[in-house]
């Protein structure tokens, strides 16, 4: 089940040093998301590493088969976990639970989803749990539910699962259904506090192996650092085309935004909104842009060009840096950049579950023509 991340530049641990670029890779892989809840993550992830020391960061290969594995992530609305901070114990709590229940014993930890401050909590996690990061995750970006991973393509159950909100209150789902067990968790995270710190997929390293994707935490890190470290458009499309196959489809001015006006009857828990690009040089195009609660299609002259899973973001040309959707004003000057996804998603199963029908757009996806 393994895609195309490799390990390309592959880490041997994590360290106080290193928060900047993970959490900038993390936000390369969720452009949609803006920084709710960011500073409190990555202040305490660094004072954490500063007083523990790095966290050794493992290739799943290289992790004994036996090795009991559990996925941490958060859990919620971002701007929640900013006017709800953790008390710091969340995720550890939640770990904790699944053991008891289970009668083993987490020897590593890794990332359900290697993208926003979801990347970042389970470093926390090992750091305070004592053991290794596992360099694997189970979407190689972001997606909307907790059962769009590889781990669920490849048969294994995101259950039994915890949830540990801020007020201490935690919530334990047992089901065989994935689909069902994000139903479950989603009608309950409000109930607790907007946010939640979810531990789930138990799973050996020896099944981790064929169903998670490799390298994921080595590559938003090296992603983070050519983010980090120039602010020319061309340079950054240059450099991360290098390290993830991004390239640039179109640059051009937004002239319209349309806000959340549509109503959406599609199971992604967002509602469509759209804007419209217009090209500057080029072939003057046209560029419509599908949003939920990422960019799920890209329209040019009204021929679809790009649509999930690519991972599809915005640079603002000005700044030389990542512009979020709730960032966006008429007038801005972006480049339209795609990346694509890793090769899992592209499957008939892959594309079932994250690709263009999932958003109620019944289009051939461009890889399929």
């Amino acid at each position: 089940m393994s895609g195309g991340a490799g390990y390309l530049g592959a880490m041997a641990s994590i360290s106080a040093e290193d928060v900047p670029a993970l959490y900038e890779g993390a936000k390369f892989y969720s452009p949609a998301v803006g920084d709710a809840g960011r500073s409190s993550v990555t202040s305490w992830l660094a004072g954490l590493l500063e007083r523990n020391g790095p966290v050794p960061l493992m290739r799943v290969e290289s992790v004994a088969p036996d090795t009991q594995c559990i996925a941490v992530c958060v859990l919620g609305s971002g701007s929640a976990m900013a006017d709800l901070p953790p008390a710091g114990d969340e995720f550890v709590l939640a770990v904790r639970q699944i053991e008891r229940l289970q009668k083993v014993t987490f020897g590593a930890v890794y990332p359900l989803a290697a993208a926003t401050i979801s990347a970042l909590v389970p470093v926390v996690t090992a750091a305070q749990l004592g053991v290794p990061l596992i360099d694997a995750d189970g979407m190689g970006r972001t997606f909307a539910l907790i059962h769009h991973t590889a781990m669920h393509l490849a048969g294994v159950s995101p259950t039994p699962l915890a949830a540990v909100g801020p007020t201490g209150e935690s919530v334990l789902v047992e089901v065989l259904s994935g689909p069902r067990a994000d139903r479950m968790l989603r009608a309950n995270v409000d109930t607790v506090g907007g946010w939640a710190a979810l531990a789930a997929y138990p799973i050996n390293a020896g099944t981790l192996r064929r169903a998670a994707l490799p390298g994921t935490m080595s590559r938003i890190t090296n992603v983070g650092r050519v983010l980090l470290e120039t602010t020319d458009p061309e340079a950054l499309v240059t450099r991360l085309g290098a390290i993830t196959g991004c390239r640039r489809i179109a640059r051009g001015r937004i002239a319209e935004l349309e806000h959340l006006s549509r109503q959406n009857d599609v199971t992604i828990p967002a509602h469509p909104s759209s804007l419209v690009v217009e090209e500057t040089g080029g072939l003057g195009r046209q560029l419509r842009i599908e949003l939920r609660s990422e960019i799920v299609a890209v329209f040019a002259d009204g021929a679809l060009i790009a649509g999930a899973p690519d991972l599809m973001c915005l640079l603002d040309v000005s700044r030389g840096a990542l512009a979020t959707l709730d960032s966006l004003e008429p007038g801005d000057l972006v480049d339209v950049l795609v990346t694509p996804a890793d090769a899992v998603w592209y499957s008939p199963e892959g594309m079932e579950m994250v690709g263009l029908s999932s958003h109620g757009i019944p289009l051939e996806h461009p890889r399929r023509r």
